[in-house]
């Protein structure tokens, strides 16, 4: 049965290596957290604060990132298939090597974000992307 943490103070918590596909984290405060390598397939995290958060590895297929605060966070070789990050704050955020294949930015902050070697972004849904 997938977590309900929404609204929580998760702030600076490890999540690493952990599988919460389905969890519902919406406006839940992840700031500083460590998910490095966690499975948030299908998980809400609809504004959630994950700023300064360490994403590298996470697999999201499907999850709902949507006006997520996502600034300055690590999501080096993530997997977001299909993601939802309407109206997500993504500037500074490290996206090295990380697929976006099907993803919807549309809205999305990006000013100041790496995108090194991002795969899938011509399929991606780019529409009114600041930066």
């Amino acid at each position: 049965m997938p977590e309900n943490l929404a609204g929580q103070d998760l702030r600076t918590r490890s999540f690493a290596s952990t599988d919460m596909s389905g969890a519902n984290l919406a406006g839940s405060n992840l700031a500083q957290g460590d998910l490095f390598d966690v499975n948030l397939s299908g998980a809400n995290l609809s504004g959630a604060n994950l700023s300064g958060a360490e994403l590298s590895d996470a697999t999201a297929t499907s999850a709902n990132f949507s006006g997520a605060n996502l600034s300055g966070a690590r999501i080096k070789g993530a997997y977001l298939w299909s993601a939802n990050l309407t109206g997500a704050d993504l500037s500074g955020a490290n996206l090295t090597d990380a697929n976006l294949t099907g993803a919807n930015l549309s809205g999305a902050n990006l000013t100041g974000a790496n995108l090194n070697r991002v795969n899938g972004l011509e399929t991606a849904n780019l529409s009114g992307v600041i930066g």
